[in-house]
């Protein structure tokens, strides 16, 4: 059976100049202004917790993870293993020449998919790699995805 391994990071990352925390620190004061003008305190409190997790959240650089496929499923570093029973499918998405997502159609009802990144010159030996164990499935991109992509976030 054949093994893949390949180095990537954690999630995609998209650099936020100054502009982007000024956007997103006016949106917030807006909203907190307003809450504030309605005597809804708890809502300001949400709101101010909420940006500070944003602006947390939009700083975090990811790590450098280690994937690996095997025969007995997905190795994603030493922090999480899908085995091939517990998914439904898999997709792959070219993002751009270079990188791609695996994505992992998962049986879990709260986050079914998992996205995975990869580099396109990996993505033949990804592919029939999983086809040994998982069905190709169709993938969506949901709105949340988009909103994300879309705010660099």
């Amino acid at each position: 059976m054949e093994e893949f391994s390949w180095r990537a990071p954690e999630f995609k990352y998209y650099y936020k100049d100054a502009s982007w925390y000024w956007t997103s620190g006016i949106i917030a004061g807006v909203l907190i202004s307003i809450s504030l003008f309605q005597k809804n305190f708890l809502l300001a409190i949400f709101l101010v917790l909420a940006e500070l997790i944003i602006i947390m959240w939009a700083k975090q650089i990811p790590r450098t993870i280690d994937f690996k496929i095997n025969e007995d499923g997905i190795h994603c570093g030493k922090l999480k293993f899908y085995p091939y029973e517990e998914l439904d499918g898999f997709y792959i998405e070219k993002d751009n020449e270079e990188a791609g997502e695996l994505i992992l159609k998962t049986q879990s009802a709260i986050n079914p998919f998992v996205k995975i990144n990869i580099f396109i010159k990996d993505q033949k030996i990804i592919d029939n790699i999983l086809k040994n164990f998982l069905d190709e499935v169709e993938y969506e991109e949901s709105f949340l995805d988009k909103l994300s992509d879309f705010l660099k976030f």
